[in-house]
């Protein structure tokens, strides 16, 4: 296990991460004409807490800022894109973001509506959980889904978070709604061995 977090986890420090069907890496500029097909869909913004960003409608934008595909705007933001192996396509995004001294971040997650209800989620939460848990030293991963978001909230629970309270009428980036908080730390990954990681 790793003895301290690196803190240069900007995009070109990321480590690639597979599973079965998918790597987890960086964001190129070829990619953008993947994220064209999807990354500006409505429905991907109905819980993601916001409208979609010019980049975001423009996706060959994300490559002239400093912040390469970022939803935030943090050199300590750990983002991986989601390729899928036997199409090479990028089809969603996962990411911890707002990381406190080394210990704590919060999920956050997006897929192509056309691989919805695929497990596509779930595969990537895990296998960066895994990684948060055994390659760094951060010990809380926290995540907020609305709601009425039933498959994401459905998504944490199968990748082992609890279920840790209820906000209601909260605003969650800048939405109102009613949304779960869920929490996951390492003690929980170490006790859940029916859980396949990677």
């Amino acid at each position: 296990m790793s003895n301290s977090f690196e803190k240069k986890n900007t995009v070109n420090h990321i480590p690639v991460l597979e599973t079965p069907r998918l790597i987890l890496r960086e964001l190129v500029p070829d990619d953008a004409k993947d994220l064209k097909t999807w990354i500006s869909k409505d429905e991907i913004y109905t819980y993601w807490g916001r409208q979609a960003t010019k980049e975001e409608l423009a996706p060959e934008l994300m490559f002239t800022g400093q912040h390469v595909g970022t939803s935030h705007n943090s050199d300590s933001d750990l983002i991986w894109w989601i390729e899928l192996k036997d199409t090479h396509k990028v089809i969603g995004q996962i990411e911890v973001y707002d990381i406190e001294d080394d210990r704590f971040g919060m999920l956050g997650y997006r897929i192509d509506p056309a691989f919805w209800n695929s497990g596509i989620a779930t595969e990537s939460i895990r296998r960066v959980i895994d990684h948060i848990f055994t390659d760094t030293t951060m010990d809380r991963i926290e995540a907020k889904a609305a709601v009425e978001n039933v498959a994401s909230n459905r998504a944490l629970e199968k990748c082992g978070f609890t279920l840790e309270g209820t906000v209601r009428h909260g605003k969650m980036v800048n939405m109102y709604c009613d949304y779960n908080i869920w929490g996951m730390i390492r003690d929980d990954m170490i006790t859940q061995p029916d859980i396949t990681w990677h």
